[in-house]
């Protein structure tokens, strides 16, 4: 497991000096596993990523993406300047394009 972190650490500080000297993104995807008895405690939260504390710690933003039928949702986790939120997408042929979401009206909600 430490051999396995130290190279993600060696490899994440590369890509970060990368996108230093040549002013570029780079994107970085990783996996998020299940970690029921972190649900089952209070937390919340019954995902973590699979890389360890170093992905989070050498990324700026983290955002996690999920399926939602034929759509997917962006969720910000973490961000220096964003707050937290989502947003829903899907993908077709012509793109990723936004989803409009169906919002009842609050004079047709006081009828009911």
């Amino acid at each position: 497991m430490a051999d396995r972190q130290e190279r993600l650490n060696i490899m994440l500080h590369k890509l970060i000096r990368l996108a230093e000297v040549y002013n570029i993104a780079v994107v970085v995807t990783n996996q998020v596993q299940s970690q029921p008895d972190n649900f089952l405690g209070g937390s919340g939260d019954a995902l973590r990523a699979t890389g360890g504390n170093i992905m989070g710690h050498a990324s700026t933003y983290r955002t996690l993406l999920r399926k939602a039928g034929r759509d997917r949702i962006a969720i910000m986790l973490d961000s220096p300047c964003h707050a937290y939120d989502q947003t829903r997408f899907t993908i077709t042929e012509r793109g990723v394009q936004d989803v409009e979401e169906k919002r009842v009206s609050k004079s047709t909600e006081s009828e009911w």
